[in-house]
């Protein structure tokens, strides 16, 4: 798309209102495709949702289901710049504590160099970078570490370093519980509670709490007596408004 104005410094106050309109929408609107890719493209064990208070960021958590990091849950942030998708690669935090050779294990940052040097516009989008961010944990990599300790044990003593691992996802699992205050649209945990699951299930799996407006009608011989249709019962008219 080509810009209307060729130099910033001859533009009035009303042309920079302007110009800074545009690029607010343009940037809005790259989020919200790179959000509908990650829709279509639904990485298994990865959730995510942006925050209520700014559209830059993204908050999200992700599932490890096998290898040494099975049974793992990890907090993550995933941060863009207003310039995005054409000022570099996006910021990816993982809560701290994290064991990992190339997670900083006190600030949580992920190296996200080594996968993406150069964040190129129109091939490069942030479902690649929340794959290859549950990748590292399947296929672990020592190359220039961002945690020396981590890659050093991982590569001399495999025991040491999955006795650390396993101590890193049960803080890691404690601190998941831990609210973000500060944003409404962040994930959030509590402790099972079984009455609470059980009560959930019994509306989900059993007929009689299902919401149906016609529960007195009478029900004909051969009618359905579990599952869900768009169709009123009885008849084949759909769950539509009367024409005028």
């Amino acid at each position: 798309m080509t810009m209307a104005y060729g130099n910033v410094d001859n533009l009035d106050e009303d042309d920079i209102d302007g110009h800074n309109f545009f690029c607010q929408i343009r940037y809005e609107y790259s989020l919200m495709s790179e959000y509908a890719q990650l829709q279509r493209h639904s990485i298994p064990g990865v959730y995510v949702l942006p925050s209520g208070q700014t559209s830059h960021m993204w908050y999200g958590l992700i599932f490890i289901r096998s290898g040494v990091y099975q049974g793992a849950i990890y907090k993550f942030t995933l941060t863009v710049s207003k310039g995005y998708p054409d000022d570099g690669c996006p910021e990816f935090d993982f809560q701290a504590g994290v064991f990992h050779p190339v997670v900083n294990c006190e600030t949580g940052e992920l190296d996200i160099r080594r996968e993406f040097p150069i964040w190129r516009r129109g091939v490069d989008f942030l479902y690649h970078l929340l794959a290859y961010a549950q990748g590292i944990f399947y296929n672990v990599e020592t190359r220039d570490p961002l945690n020396v300790e981590a890659a050093k044990l991982y590569n001399s003593d495999q025991d040491e370093y999955q006795a650390r691992v396993k101590q890193s996802i049960e803080r890691c699992k404690q601190e998941v519980l831990a609210p973000n205050v500060h944003d409404p649209h962040s994930i959030k945990f509590a402790e099972w509670n079984t009455d609470v699951m059980k009560a959930a299930r019994t509306m989900i799996f059993e007929p009689e709490f299902l919401d149906t407006a016609e529960e007195d009608q009478e029900e004909p011989a051969n009618a359905q007596v579990s599952g869900l249709s768009w169709v009123k019962k009885g008849t084949t008219q759909p769950f539509s408004k009367d024409k005028l």
